[in-house]
C-alpha cells in the first residue's frame, strides 16, 4: 500500500535536511528517495490554505457585520476589534489545549488575530491622528510584535505575515522619507529593496544553522526568512533591469543608460542559474523553484522589452507560445524521468 503523499512529503524533507547536513551521502539519498513517492493529491497542504482563506474571510465577514449592526464610530471598532482579538488568541490557546492535534486550525485562529491586531493598530492611529499621514509608523509598530509573537507562539503563518507586513512598512517608509516622489507598488529605490533581501538572506543562513542548536524548537522558520529575502531581491532586480536604479519620479521618467541595464539584467541572470544549481546541490527545491521561475519571467521580460516590437505581435505571440509549450514538454519529460 503506498505512503500517503503528505507523510511521504515530510520524509523527503527530512532526507533533504540529512543530505544538506552530510549524515547520508548522495548514493544513499537516491536509494531511499523513490521509496516515498510523493505524486497524488494532497488533502492536507489544501485543508491549509483553506483554513488561511476561512480566517481572512471571516475578519472580512466580521467587519462588515459590526458596521450593519452597530452605527459605526472609530472607538466602537477599535473595542469590537479588541474583543474579537482576545477571543481569536483565547480560542487558538484554549483549541491546542482540547485538541493538540489541530495545530493549523491553531495557527489559523492566531493568524485571524494577528490581522485583526493590525486593523487595531490602525483604527488607533485614526483615533489619535496628529495629522502626520506617517502611517508606515504604524506597520513597524505591527512589524515589532508580529515577529514576536510568531517566535512565541511557534507560528509560521505569523512569521509569513511578517514578511508582508515588512515589505509593505519599507516601500511605505523609503516613500515617506522621499516625499511620496516615487511609491511605485511599494517597489521605489529598487536597490534599497536589493540591500534589504541581502540582508535577510544573510539572517535566513544564520538561521539555518542555528536551527541545529538553539533555535532548534524553530526549525524550518529559516525558509520564511529565505523565502522572503529571494522573492525582494527577484522582485527588486526585476524591476532594476527594466528601468535601472530609479528614484523620484518628479525628477522626470528616469532613463537608465545601456551598461546599466545590461549590469542589473547579468546580476539577475546570474542570481537565477547561481539558485538553480545551488538548489540542485543542497536539495532545496525553493531555490530550484525561484532560479528556473525567475529565469524564465527574465526572458520573457527582456524578449518584450527588447525584440517583440520588432517581430510583430503575430510572430511574438507564435514564438512565446511555442516556447512555453516547448519548456512544458520538457519539464514533463523530465519530471517523468525521474
Amino acid at each position: 500500500m503506498m505512503n500517503p503523499p503528505s507523510r511521504n512529503r515530510r520524509i523527503r524533507r527530512e532526507l533533504d535536511e540529512l543530505l544538506r547536513e552530510g549524515v547520508l551521502d548522495e548514493v544513499t539519498y537516491r536509494q531511499l528517495t523513490p521509496r516515498y513517492p510523493t505524486e497524488g493529491w494532497d488533502w492536507r497542504s489544501l485543508g491549509r490554505w483553506f483554513l488561511i482563506f476561512g480566517a481572512i474571510s471571516v475578519m472580512a465577514g466580521l467587519v462588515i457585520l459590526s458596521r450593519t449592526w452597530f452605527e459605526f464610530t472609530l472607538n466602537k471598532l477599535a473595542v469590537f476589534l479588541g474583543v474579537a482579538i482576545l477571543a481569536s488568541f483565547g480560542g487558538a490557546q484554549g483549541l491546542n489545549r482540547s485538541h493538540p492535534g489541530l495545530v493549523w486550525s491553531k495557527r489559523s485562529l492566531e493568524l485571524l488575530g494577528g490581522l485583526l491586531l493590525i486593523g487595531l493598530t490602525f483604527t488607533l492611529g485614526m483615533i489619535y491622528s496628529t495629522g502626520s499621514g506617517n502611517w508606515p509608523a504604524l506597520l513597524l509598530i505591527d512589524l515589532v510584535l508580529f515577529i514576536g509573537l510568531s517566535y512565541m507562539l511557534h507560528n509560521v503563518l505569523l512569521l509569513v505575515l511578517s514578511a508582508v507586513i515588512f515589505f509593505s512598512w519599507f516601500g511605505g517608509f523609503t516613500g515617506y522619507a522621499s516625499g511620496w516622489g516615487a511609491y511605485w507598488f511599494g517597489m521605489n529605490y529598487p536597490l534599497r529593496f536589493l540591500i534589504a533581501a541581502i540582508v535577510m538572506i544573510a539572517i535566513a543562513v544564520i538561521h539555518q544553522q542555528s536551527e541545529k542548536g538553539w533555535l532548534a524548537p524553530f526549525r524550518g522558520f529559516f525558509k520564511v526568512w529565505l523565502s522572503s529575502g529571494l522573492f525582494f531581491a527577484e522582485m527588486a532586480l526585476w524591476l532594476l533591469s527594466l528601468f535601472g536604479n530609479f528614484d523620484q519620479a518628479s525628477d522626470g521618467w528616469y532613463r537608465a543608460g545601456a551598461v546599466e541595464l545590461v549590469l542589473f539584467n547579468g546580476l539577475w541572470a546570474g542570481l537565477n542559474v547561481a539558485l538553480i544549481g545551488l538548489g540542485a546541490r543542497l536539495s532545496m527545491r525553493m531555490l530550484t523553484g525561484y532560479g528556473v521561475t525567475f529565469l524564465i519571467i527574465q526572458i520573457y521580460t527582456l524578449f518584450f522589452a527588447h525584440l517583440a516590437e520588432d517581430f510583430g505581435l503575430l510572430l511574438s505571440l507564435l514564438i512565446t507560445g511555442g516556447g512555453a509549450l516547448g519548456l512544458a514538454f520538457y519539464l514533463e519529460q523530465r519530471w517523468r524521468g525521474h
